[in-house]
């Protein structure tokens, strides 16, 4: 009897392996493929404004945005002086096909992390999220606008403590190369 259930055992699991082979393997669909937008190795330079964040000043640095295997994801890899001294980090961003939302979550060296949300409208992202470091939690919003040919990114960044009262946190541009 004991060797009856483990025949049937085996069968059963030998039928769920055969029919999930059967199954094709998901591919990227068009709302994936947009994020391809960012893919490159862009330059930025802008002005981080005064504020809860630090004092304000120059900002410059470097990103290397690339695909995942797969094609389904991006990752942002950055680089960067600011007033606040050197900083590096990742982002990754993602379209949620069970939410139809673009998302994202970043992680810096200076102990910041985010995540959110991305809405698109033509040439224009806009991303709304919050933001971390320490035990200090703020609400964020950017406009990000793709120039003409696509080689151009103007950004533009608000922060929120209440999320009522909007404050600039950084203006600028990046350019690929």
């Amino acid at each position: 009897m004991r060797r009856l259930a483990v025949i049937a055992a085996v069968m059963s699991l030998c039928s769920a392996v055969v029919g999930a082979q059967k199954q094709e393997m998901p591919k990227p669909g068009p709302e994936h493929q947009r994020l391809g937008a960012f893919v490159g190795n862009w330059t930025f330079d802008g002005q981080m404004k005064p504020g809860p964040m630090g004092p304000g000043g120059k900002v410059t640095g470097e990103d290397r945005i690339e695909w995942t295997p797969g094609n389904f994801f991006i990752q942002r890899s950055f680089e960067g002086k600011s007033p606040m001294g050197e900083v590096k980090g990742i982002e990754i961003y993602a379209y949620d096909a069970a939410k139809k939302v673009y998302t994202f979550n970043s992680f810096d060296s200076i102990g910041m992390m985010g995540s959110g949300t991305m809405a698109v409208e033509g040439n224009t992202w806009t991303a709304t999220g919050t933001s971390t470091m320490g035990a200090t939690v703020w609400r964020d919003r950017c406009k990000l606008e793709f120039g003409t040919g696509g080689s151009t990114l103007m950004v533009k960044c608000e922060m929120s403590t209440d999320g009522k009262e909007w404050a600039p946190t950084f203006e600028g541009t990046a350019t690929k190369k």
